[in-house]
């Protein structure tokens, strides 16, 4: 990608962004209801025995047979905004592993699953994630720790999504995940985050921190405005919430735009301009990559930093982490969750919510869901109820 290209790009997720123009609205509801159906069809194929590989394939699959058939004639940019990934049990995020030997995991009873996707239209992009737990007696709930971790995620995204209107700001957002986190005997995440996005950016410098951490990744305090749109990505660990990077390589990598250097390696150069030409500035899997002798020059291009991995985050090998993940937009009119909610598992914890407690009042307060599905009318879309029989706790 050349410095045009970069002037492009910048361009582009700087205009267009008004969530009162309609235009902007039904490119962000495609996308929305591209990664729910996804989300939907993944999440009901978890099971004890499946193949983590092809769960995140299978999900892929289906962002892109959706956008392969919408907004063609005009060589509009769609496809998936981040690749499918599915991260179990100790792992955090962005486990999505290629399939190839020692590069996988198979799903077994008890496993915390966490999957996380996301499609865009036009630059425009909505990413989703939800957490479910194998369990060997669909009758009864699971109990203990995977029960609280549960309970805690939703419970935190419930309440922040619920502070996340005009006036309000970031601050509260991480103290509500904080309180009910701690209801449940559990921690936000260190190093994971919500971000504002834009066209075409995943970040802008607006973030919630699931956990603040001022002398490693100060981040300055914001007040939620008008014509806004978030990622609320929620993160919870049954431990302190410490995380370390795994041994294993990463999978998923970004182009990094503001980089530049002349490739020595024919594969390195093909792998760049396969990267550049299908997937642009969005997060892709090197599973995803057509030519696989293409992924060897995946390392070159990262070691000269034109791409950015994502590398495998793990909690101790004792606990486990839930992860609920929407997005968020802010209008002038009102807060929207456009990604709904899936049915929860089901689960039981011991602990309850206070009803004095922020988080209870916080729960009593309406939210605006977009009900999904509607912009996928005539391109094949099909209802999947995702199983389990919700939550039971107590408040």
């Amino acid at each position: 990608m050349d410095m045009d290209q970069v002037e492009l790009y910048a361009q582009k997720s700087d205009v267009d962004n008004n969530l009162a123009d309609p235009t902007v609205i039904a490119k962000y509801r495609l996308a929305a209801d591209i990664a729910q159906d996804a989300l939907t069809k993944v999440v009901a194929r978890v099971a004890e025995g499946v193949v983590v590989s092809e769960l995140c394939a299978f999900g892929d699959e289906i962002i892109l047979s959706y956008t392969s058939k919408v907004y063609n004639k005009n060589s509009v940019e769609k496809g998936i905004a981040f690749p499918t990934m599915v991260s179990v049990n100790d792992c955090v995020e962005y486990y999505s592993p290629t399939g190839d030997a020692g590069d996988d995991y198979v799903l077994k009873q008890g496993d915390v699953v966490k999957i996380e996707l996301g499609a865009h239209i036009d630059g425009y992009m909505a990413t989703n994630g939800h957490t479910v737990v194998i369990n060997a007696n669909p009758a009864q709930p699971i109990l203990g720790r995977a029960a609280d971790v549960v309970c805690a995620a939703h419970f935190a995204a419930e309440a922040a999504l619920r502070l996340m209107k005009i006036g309000n700001s970031n601050v509260q957002v991480q103290e509500a995940i904080a309180e009910a986190a701690a209801l449940f005997n559990c921690s936000p995440v260190m190093g994971t985050a919500s971000n504002e996005i834009k066209r075409y950016v995943i970040a802008t410098e607006k973030m919630i921190l699931n956990v603040p951490d001022e002398e490693n990744r100060p981040v300055q305090d914001f007040i939620f405005s008008a014509n806004e749109a978030y990622t609320l990505n929620i993160l919870i660990s049954t431990g302190d919430g410490s995380c370390r990077e795994g041994a294993g390589k990463p999978t998923v990598y970004a182009r990094n735009v503001h980089q530049n250097y002349n490739l020595k390696l024919k594969s390195a150069r093909a792998a760049f301009n396969e990267i550049s030409t299908e997937f642009g500035v969005f997060p892709f899997t090197t599973r995803a990559l057509e030519n696989k002798r293409h992924r060897l020059g995946v390392t070159e291009l990262a070691s000269h930093q034109l791409l950015t991995p994502y590398p495998i985050y793990y909690t101790r090998a004792s606990e486990k982490v839930a992860q609920f993940k929407m997005t968020v937009l802010v209008a002038a009119n009102g807060t929207t969750r456009i990604t709904p909610p899936l049915s929860l598992p089901y689960v039981h914890s011991d602990y309850t919510i206070p009803a004095d407690s922020g988080v209870a009042r916080l729960m009593a307060e309406p939210v605006k869901i977009v009900k999904g599905g509607k912009a996928l009318a005539g391109i094949g879309a099909a209802e999947v109820s995702a199983p389990g029989q919700g939550m039971d706790v107590d408040m």
